[in-house]
């Protein structure tokens, strides 16, 4: 019996070659979804892309006849199928990013390694071999492990408690930084591409919730004090898998500490502020800064020219990938988008509205990816470009 294309998918991959609907096909049997269709790099003008929500199954994740895979890692997709003539694409969601060094563990690597034999002498003769291999076990087993339902050990990183179980996990990070907490707020949306929502009980919350490669992730983070130089901060982490099909969950479990752990690369730890600690002061006029700062942006033409006007004193967007590097500016009298790597190109924008247009279907896939099959606003949109904006 043959496989239907779901709507509203079917008209488009109507379109792809044979091989490329027969994997889609394949897939779809399998238990995969698609998360969307999408015009531009890595396919032709004249062709499209199909965006996979995870991974092809292994059996299909290599070139066979006319289709070849090519084993990818950059920020929108981790692989790629495609055929000889590359107008049409299939492509994977992409890889979690790889975790940060773990400076400690480097650090101890290079020191002398301990007698872990010494202790015997003073053990009984006759506690025999295996006494002998369990202390060998016990002096060289990692000083932290993550067992589900067993939080991590607190010497490992200060300010930091994990809670897992087989299917969730939660990470409470408590931290200081010299930065109001707008800027968090800031920096933390242009990693997720999702705005938070601001409230104020006893402190300043900041709330979202994201789709991560196939995972739902909700945070919080607290503006808990202000200290004479420096912020007191927490931000809470849950996600869980349950909902998703047992042979993921391994997959998930791996992959939830590599994100935490990008998501949270800035920022240092800290043990958390005294009921007292801090100024009372201080933080209401932190917090009043910081739930004005953008208070003037609440239009589209705002942002727009907000965007408009960074670019003319100097930000740029860039983005990056093994394919190559792209990059938009202002030349000091036009916008213009260069393309290098495999496939270089250079467009110059002779209008300002139709530099705004290219910018925002550019992004499109980016600032609603979290929110699929929807589509964000285009306020939301917009304020997610202006994260995106490096100056």
């Amino acid at each position: 019996m043959e496989m239907k294309i779901p709507d509203p998918f079917s008209q488009q991959i109507a379109e792809f070659p044979a091989p490329l609907r027969a994997l889609v096909e394949a897939e779809l049997e399998a238990g995969n979804t698609i998360v969307a269709i999408e015009n531009g790099f890595p396919a032709a003008p004249c062709g499209a892309s199909v965006k996979l929500a995870r991974a092809v199954c292994d059996e299909r994740r290599r070139s066979q006849g006319e289709v070849e895979f090519y084993a990818r890692n950059n920020a929108s997709y981790a692989g790629e199928f495609t055929t000889e003539q590359r107008h049409f694409f299939v492509l994977e969601p992409p890889l979690p990013p790889e975790p940060e060094p773990d400076m400690d563990a480097i650090r101890k690597g290079l020191e002398p390694n301990p007698d872990v034999f010494t202790p015997l002498a003073q053990r009984e003769a006759g506690s025999g071999l295996e006494s002998a291999r369990a202390l060998v076990r016990e002096s060289l087993a990692p000083a932290n492990t993550n067992t589900p339902g067993r939080a991590l050990t607190p010497a490992r990183r200060p300010g930091l408690a994990t809670t897992a179980t087989a299917t969730s996990v939660k990470r409470l990070l408590h931290f200081r930084d010299h930065r109001p907490p707008h800027k968090i707020q800031f920096a933390l949306e242009r990693d997720l591409m999702t705005l938070f929502t601001t409230s104020i009980e006893d402190r300043l919350i900041l709330t979202a919730g994201a789709m991560v490669v196939g995972a739902r992730y909700e945070f919080e983070l607290r503006f808990e004090a202000a200290m004479p130089i420096t912020n007191c901060y927490s931000l809470r982490v849950e996600t869980s898998w349950a909902d998703a099909a047992a042979t993921h969950h391994d997959y998930y479990r791996k992959t939830a500490g590599s994100w935490f752990d990008h998501w949270t690369r800035e920022f240092i730890p800290a043990d958390p502020p005294a009921a007292d600690e801090g100024s009372s002061a201080r933080y209401r006029e932190i917090c009043v800064a910081s739930l004005n700062a953008e208070a003037h942006l609440d239009t589209v033409p705002a942002v727009q020219q907000t965007i408009i006007a960074a670019m003319k004193t100097g930000a740029r967007f860039t983005t990056s990938n093994k394919e190559g590097d792209t990059s938009i500016t202002w030349n000091g009298e036009r916008f213009v988008r260069i393309d290098q790597g495999d496939y270089p190109d250079m467009v110059v924008f002779s209008s300002e509205p139709g530099f705004l247009e290219a910018l925002r279907k550019f992004y499109d896939w980016e600032t609603s990816k979290n929110v699929y099959p929807e589509k964000v606003s285009d306020l939301v949109a917009w304020k997610l470009i202006l994260r995106l904006l490096r100056t």
